[in-house]
């Protein structure tokens, strides 16, 4: 009796080890399993698609230039004699700038001028004659013809003459000289670069969304990085009716001499154009975009697992960028650690 109480008792305590060990494996087995799962899953941030109000006003970027830059050419042959000016002098319209020798010139100018009057002498005295028939009109058409050709002798040699003294063109700022005393002068030698700084102008580049907002002579607000805290003002002085193969207008922006203060050609500005209406609609970070502009697309996820979605984009705001088509107020998406994901990737947010 003793010995089957025993193994009863011996039984039933192997039966409750078993029972034991079985319900710890499948345990085990179910934080495997979760455990596998989470350390399958991508760590992402994510974030939930909201629409927003949001201000029309975008900016855009470029390099101030003069309103007039002339690289000067010589029109004359000449050994330069006298510089007037050097680099950085402020000329205005018709300043001397250089002298060439015009001893030559001068000497054909009085062979051509003492012709040109000898025979306009002779001209009005036949002519006079030929009133009351003392020349034939043949003899006075000859010496009409003559006289022609002399005349035009006559202001060529006065024109060289005159330009042997090279004047200033426009007003504006010697930036760059290139001739020296003593050096010989040929048509079309490069002389002088100058810059008409009186006005500046920079040229940027607005979308096609953005350019149905601009009109001609609208003012708009400058800043730039080299003057931080200072504001210009300018004014749209031409946008363009053809886009250029990114699909951008070019514009103009002009800035007068009262607005333009320490500002010099060449530097670095941004164009504020401002507007007060408002737009709602779903904006995202830009970083949560993949692909081109023309072919934007977005990581959507649902139930844990990524997929991949087709938007059209509009325009910048800020750190953001508008969505046109393609999402959703409460969409979830994924707005970083784009890299480590694909079509059908298993993700958790990252806290």
């Amino acid at each position: 009796m003793k010995k089957r109480i025993y193994l009863v008792s011996i039984i039933a305590i192997l039966a409750l080890i078993v029972m034991v060990l079985i319900l710890n494996k499948r345990s085990t087995r179910k934080k495997t399993e979760w455990t596998l799962d989470v350390s399958t899953a991508v760590s992402v941030k994510m974030d939930v698609v909201k629409e927003a109000n949001y201000q029309m006003s975008f900016s855009s970027n470029g390099a101030l230039e003069p309103i007039r830059e002339l690289s000067y050419v010589s029109d004359v042959a000449g050994r330069v004699l006298q510089i007037m000016v050097d680099e950085g002098a402020c000329v205005s319209k018709g300043t001397p700038l250089l002298k060439v020798d015009d001893e030559m010139l001068k000497a054909d100018f009085v062979a051509s001028e003492a012709g040109y009057k000898a025979l306009k002498t002779d001209y009005d005295r036949l002519k006079n004659v030929n009133d009351y028939g003392g020349v034939s009109n043949q003899q006075l058409d000859n010496i009409r013809t003559q006289l022609i050709a002399a005349e035009s002798r006559y202001d060529v040699s006065k024109r060289r003459l005159a330009d042997a003294t090279v004047r200033s063109p426009i007003s504006g700022v010697i930036n760059k000289r290139y001739v020296e005393v003593g050096a010989y002068l040929s048509p079309g030698v490069r002389l002088f670069d100058m810059i008409d700084e009186s006005q500046l102008q920079v040229w940027v580049n607005v979308s096609e969304r953005q350019v149905l907002l601009l009109k001609k002579g609208q003012i708009v607000n400058l800043s730039c990085n080299t003057f931080p805290g200072e504001k210009y003002a300018g004014s749209i002085t031409f946008i363009g009716e053809k886009a250029d193969r990114s699909l951008t207008f070019p514009v103009e922006i002009t800035i007068d001499s009262k607005n333009k203060k320490r500002l010099k050609a060449g530097m670095y500005i941004t164009v504020h154009f401002d507007f007060n209406a408002e737009k709602q609609g779903i904006l995202i970070p830009r970083n949560a975009i993949s692909g081109s502009v023309k072919a934007a697309n977005v990581y959507v996820v649902k139930n844990g697992i990524v997929g991949k979605k087709d938007v059209v984009i509009g325009e910048m705001v800020g750190q953001n960028v508008e969505i046109l088509q393609g999402l959703k107020a409460g969409d979830s998406i994924v707005v970083a650690g784009l890299i480590n994901v694909a079509e059908g990737t298993k993700v958790q947010n990252k806290k």
